[in-house]
């Protein structure tokens, strides 16, 4: 799926940048007919028309500034973010107007401006639109056929002189129908390409939860028919030899209790391991656990308190919570001895917190973590947090009871891929 998506998106891309491509060049190919057609226009007004020399290099110079003025702010439009690719050759319609006046009259001047027409074709069908853009476009070819006839001497056109901007305006709007086209099909197949996208990340999403279920579900088995089953077997061998041996029946008492509480715990692991990510709020999910932990036990006296506004959480976000949650709870029945234990959702733009206080006996965590005696609980919730991004920071000292602190950084569900 990966490699797809990987091969998808540079096809698109070269599509993007040959219209950008395309784009450029016109417009290229139009700045330098705009500066280089007046020039030649107006020597030869002067050479074989014989217009004034002062007045055919005015025309000619007033032509190529008002280009440049209207080119210049198109510039600066697509440099402001206000165009993209489609708009590189998109100038203001009133420019357009302008630039198409100025030109008409300098073909009154002399007819050798005549042949500026063609890169005029270009710029008032992308000025114009759909409909008025070809409407602009005859206008132009037809002044342009008629424009020789404005002098004296010349009352009879030349067939070059008839063909020659009709048959340009026709080759303009083909190359501006096919560069259309062009763009249309880019942004289309950028359109299908994001979505398939969109599906492959959706795929390898569910195939990656589902692949978690099952390592869930193996574990599970795996824990239930070894570890459970060791453990349920200590139990009866330790109540039948205390039968047999009522000497020693103290100390296998103490053996079936502490193969009693692990069983207990093993059965609970096989338990979370089975059941599959909540399908609830992250808050119904926490109220589950607790609800459960009241069950067994009416030590502690449980508390969940929620602050700020809760949103909608990926599902994997949830579990790591919840998990969390469900380990949290576990130590503090286990080995904190408290009588009161509150948890404390609170929701923030970016994130979401969950402190878990108990009134317990505490312990010293950097001793703790020195000798690693009853360590793999945090470690474990470390790294479960760690995976998702988020941190742990524990607060505990002998007798004061403990606060554990997770944090999440959030990714809601209008986020998610």
């Amino acid at each position: 799926m990966t490699p797809d998506r990987a091969s998808a998106s540079p096809d698109v891309a070269a599509e993007g940048d040959t219209a950008t491509a395309l784009a450029t060049t016109l417009r290229g190919a139009m700045h330098a007919a705009f500066l280089v057609l007046p020039v030649i226009g107006a020597v030869r007004a002067i050479t074989a028309d014989g217009a004034a020399p002062a007045l055919a290099i005015a025309a000619a110079a007033v032509l190529a500034g008002i280009y440049l003025l209207g080119s210049q702010r198109a510039l600066r439009r697509g440099a402001a973010g206000r165009s993209a690719a489609t708009d590189l050759l998109l100038p203001a319609g009133p420019w357009v107007i302008a630039l198409t006046l100025a030109w008409m009259a300098t073909t009154v001047v002399s007819a050798s401006f005549v042949w500026i027409a063609f890169p005029l074709f270009f710029l008032v069908l992308f000025a114009m639109g759909r409909v008025m853009g070809p409407l602009a476009l005859a206008v132009v070819a037809l002044w342009a056929v008629a424009a020789p006839l404005l002098e004296d001497e010349q009352s009879v056109l030349g067939i070059g002189e008839i063909l020659g901007p009709l048959v340009g305006a026709v080759f303009s709007l083909i190359a501006h129908a096919v560069y259309r086209r062009l763009l249309h099909e880019t942004d289309r197949t950028r359109q299908l390409v994001a979505q398939l996208q969109a599906a492959q990340s959706e795929l390898a999403d569910s195939e990656r939860r589902k692949g978690i279920a099952e390592e869930r579900q193996r574990l599970a088995q795996d824990i239930h028919d070894t570890l459970a089953q060791g453990l349920n077997s200590i139990v009866m061998l330790s109540r039948g030899a205390g039968v047999a041996h009522p000497s020693a029946a103290v100390e296998f008492s103490r053996i079936e209790d502490t193969a009693r509480e692990n069983l207990a715990d093993a059965r609970r692991l096989v338990r979370d391991l089975a059941d599959s990510a909540p399908e609830t709020t992250l808050e119904q999910a926490l109220r589950t656990v607790l609800a459960r932990a009241e069950a067994l036990d009416e030590r502690p006296r449980w508390e969940l308190r929620t602050d700020g506004t809760a949103y909608e959480l990926a599902p994997e976000q949830v579990e790591t919570l919840h998990r969390a949650a469900q380990s949290l709870v576990a130590n503090v029945q286990r080995h904190a001895e408290a009588t009161r234990c509150v948890l404390t959702l609170a929701w923030w733009p970016d994130r979401v917190s969950l402190d878990v206080v108990d009134d317990g006996r505490g312990f010293d965590p950097a001793a703790t973590h020195r000798t690693g005696d009853g360590g793999d609980g945090l470690r474990l919730l470390r790294a479960r947090l760690d995976r998702a991004g988020g941190s742990v920071a524990i607060d505990s000292s002998p007798g004061e009871g403990t606060t554990v602190g997770l944090t999440l950084p959030t990714r809601t569900l209008e986020e998610h891929p």
